[in-house]
């Protein structure tokens, strides 16, 4: 026993010496390297995803034209080479779905989806103007924008606040923009945005307004962000989203309409004892092959995709949100209560917010449902600010048509 004490004590001796806090730190490094690799991969994470998007975009396109070719120049033609009314059909519905899918594809990656940029330029306007109403400007210039807090040139700090805010007030200076009161002085700003009581992006240190969040690709922040689309090369935001979910469900028909015409083909080359098609030349059936597997893969992986996006915009939800609304459905429920999706105004109502489409009685032949079968850009309903919600209907008595 006195020779097992000896041992631990010299072996402790050792690690408190010099040459075992060395060993020590050679038996940490691993985990240290671990950290290093790890913020290397967050850092490296954005480029990658970019670069991949533009690679995955070229890849759409291909998919898109390969697709549309064998449609129009090898199926239709193998399958109505005896009846020329269906193939004209053929031929018409062809080219009317794939013009459909390459418009909102490339509105998808062309629209932006919504950046906090224009919320960041009214903030710094707002401390500007509250610097050189304080009388700070003549004296030290302009601070840097983006603090919470005017400073005026006797030291003291003076709060800003929306001219809505102080409306309550009596001694209310309109020349020099200031009100008295309790031995302090506000500056009293227009604040239409209310770029002032929005949460700070930890970020970008941009106005966040309801319903945004910071993409880490993008490093910008998104109105209404669903998630970051590498087949878009862009976020899904509040003014590409219409487009997405159209493109979605129109590259499911699309695809699963040519996999479906193109089953008896199939079927007969690799199935079938008696071939009834014939191919000719043999490379050419390759091809159509390749295409047939690759599109019948996309039509359900863009039909689950597209079943999962529609289903959040019936509900009123983002992918983001849809995490953080299972939560607080299960701390209501913890508590007693039920969890009430302030945004959720009701099925048809969320369908027609989220496609800014007309009430019945109002709409143009474009302007209602129609215009879903249609190429047609539209703006998306609000400014990515302010959304609907069920407290904002019922306290106007707004009707259907009045959504925000």
């Amino acid at each position: 026993m006195k020779a097992v004490l000896n041992v631990l004590t010299s072996q402790l001796n050792v690690l408190l010496s010099e040459s075992g806090r060395q060993r020590m730190a050679k038996f940490m490094l691993p985990q240290t390297t671990m950290k290093r690799m790890w913020r290397l991969i967050d850092r490296l994470q954005s480029p990658i995803i970019k670069g991949m998007g533009a690679v995955l975009v070229v890849v759409t396109i291909a998919l898109i034209a390969s697709i549309g070719y064998e449609l129009v120049a090898f199926t239709g033609p193998l399958l109505f080479v005896d009846n020329a009314p269906l193939l004209w059909l053929h031929w018409t519905f062809s080219a009317y779905i794939v013009s459909l899918i390459c418009f909102n594809f490339y509105m998808c990656v062309v629209t932006a989806p919504g950046h906090t940029n224009a919320l960041k330029r009214e903030l710094d306007r707002i401390e500007a103007d509250a610097r050189r109403r304080a009388g700070g400007e003549g004296a030290h210039g302009l601070d840097p924008p983006g603090e919470d807090l005017a400073t005026v040139s006797d030291g003291d700090e003076m709060p800003l606040m929306a001219a809505s805010v102080t409306e309550e007030h009596e001694n209310i200076e309109d020349d020099r923009g200031v009100v008295e009161g309790s031995g302090s002085t506000a500056i009293i700003m227009e604040d239409p945005y209310g770029v002032l009581a929005m949460p700070k992006c930890r970020h970008c240190k941009h106005p966040k307004p309801e319903r945004a969040h910071h993409c880490k690709i993008c490093n910008k922040c998104v109105m209404k962000m669903d998630h970051h689309c590498p087949w878009i090369n862009n976020c899904v935001g509040h003014f590409n989203h219409r487009y997405f979910t159209l493109f979605t469900l129109q590259a499911c028909v699309g695809t699963g309409y040519f996999s479906i015409l193109s089953a008896p083909i199939f079927y007969d080359v690799f199935i079938s004892v008696e071939h009834y098609y014939n191919f000719s030349p043999r490379s050419r059936l390759d091809f159509f092959l390749l295409v047939f597997m690759l599109s019948t893969a996309l039509s359900i992986m863009i039909g689950i995709i597209g079943g999962l996006n529609l289903y959040y915009v019936i509900t009123a939800q983002t992918q983001i949100e849809v995490l953080d609304n299972r939560w607080l459905q299960q701390m209501a429920r913890l508590n007693g209560g039920t969890f009430v999706n302030e945004f959720d105004v009701g099925t048809w109502r969320n369908l027609r917010i989220h496609f800014n489409l007309a009430p019945k009685e109002s709409a143009s032949i474009t302007g209602g449902w129609i215009g879903l079968f249609l190429p047609l850009i539209r703006k998306p309903v609000g400014d990515g600010v302010t959304h609907t919600k069920v407290s904002s209907l019922l306290g106007s008595g707004a009707r259907d048509h009045a959504f925000v």
